[in-house]
């Protein structure tokens, strides 16, 4: 643990946020005019009967003809965002309202509060109907996605009580707010004398191997794989992925990449905000842009004060975070 965040997600009944959810994966295409995708979520009629109304990034007030019947999952466009196409693989932060489709009433909501967080999704993750929702659509675009309780949640997954059956149909309306990048995609530069070593995965994620030697007693930051996006700035809130290791064991100690989620991280001190870093980390990474991969070794006085450390990390230990930015949050 580096470092607590200001907003936490929402816990929410139920259904949306804990469950597995099954779609069809396939790739975004390019039929056509330049520029046009199609959508992993094939469009279709009954997504297209549903209305939403409010301002982007508010739960709207939806409307749609009941029953509503599904033929497995649809999407439609409702309002068209100007951003990027997402990109399989790429972390989306999103807010979404789900309906049953048998009568129009709300089942459960994300927050819609910029003092909670988003859902986020990682783009085309395989058995989940809202990864695969998000993936080619455009940041700033609000869509609509119907199906059965079966392809959202899987057969036989829900509780009998809720009254809802396999094949009931069920309607989404998602507002997709922002999207990251899901690895360090820069430019790999070479490494340094006293430097961990670092490989990754083809998916980004990073083995380190810390050298048979005294750490250093100085702070360290290089820049692994230059990123050719913006530099944080001081107070910024960051999203990373990030692995963190004791120079003296050569073990892992926290990682978002073993939790499959990045963190959102505010690049300041925690001497200075509570919702801070460590101090060496906060230093390590202000000016580096997104899109690269940093290692910091950071010596214990630049980590946590004495007695105050995770119960993963002893009193004077030297760490070791290998971060990979992935985008700074508006």
């Amino acid at each position: 643990m580096i470092a607590t965040p200001r907003r936490s997600a929402r816990t929410a009944s139920a259904l949306v946020l804990s469950t597995a959810l099954l779609g069809s994966l396939v790739a975004c295409s390019t039929p056509g005019a330049a520029g046009a995708r199609t959508p992993v979520v094939p469009t279709g009629e009954s997504a297209g009967y549903i209305e939403a109304t409010g301002a982007f990034g508010s739960q709207p007030e939806v409307e749609f003809p009941t029953p509503l019947q599904t033929d497995g999952a649809q999407q439609a466009v409702i309002d068209a965002g100007e951003g990027d196409p997402i990109a399989r693989g790429q972390i989306v932060d999103f807010q979404v309202s789900l309906f049953n489709g048998e009568n129009g009433e709300l089942i459960t909501a994300s927050a819609y509060d910029d003092e909670e967080a988003p859902l986020r999704r990682t783009a085309g993750a395989e058995l989940d109907l809202l990864a695969e929702a998000v993936q080619c659509a455009q940041v700033g675009s609000r869509i609509a996605v119907t199906g059965t309780i079966a392809d959202v949640f899987g057969a036989d997954t829900l509780d009998p009580s809720l009254g809802l059956g396999n094949d009931d149909a069920v309607v989404m309306v998602l507002d997709v707010q922002a999207a990251y990048l899901g690895r360090a995609t820069g430019i790999p530069q070479l490494g340094a004398s006293g430097i961990p070593a670092v490989v990754t995965t083809p998916d980004g994620i990073p083995g380190v191997t810390i050298p048979n030697e005294e750490p250093p007693t100085e702070l360290r930051s290089h820049t692994l794989v230059l990123g050719q996006g913006p530099a944080i700035e001081e107070g910024d809130r960051a999203v990373v992925h990030y692995t963190g290791l004791l120079w003296s064991t050569r073990t892992v100690f926290d990682s978002s990449w073993d939790r499959g989620a990045p963190a959102t991280l505010t690049i300041t001190s925690f001497d200075n905000d509570p919702n801070g870093v460590v101090p060496g980390l906060a230093e390590g990474l202000v000016g580096r842009t997104v899109g690269s991969q940093v290692i910091v070794v950071i010596p214990p006085e630049l980590g946590y004060p004495t007695g105050q450390a995770p119960a993963t990390i002893p009193d004077g230990s030297t760490m070791v975070f290998v971060v990979d930015i992935l985008g700074i949050e508006d």
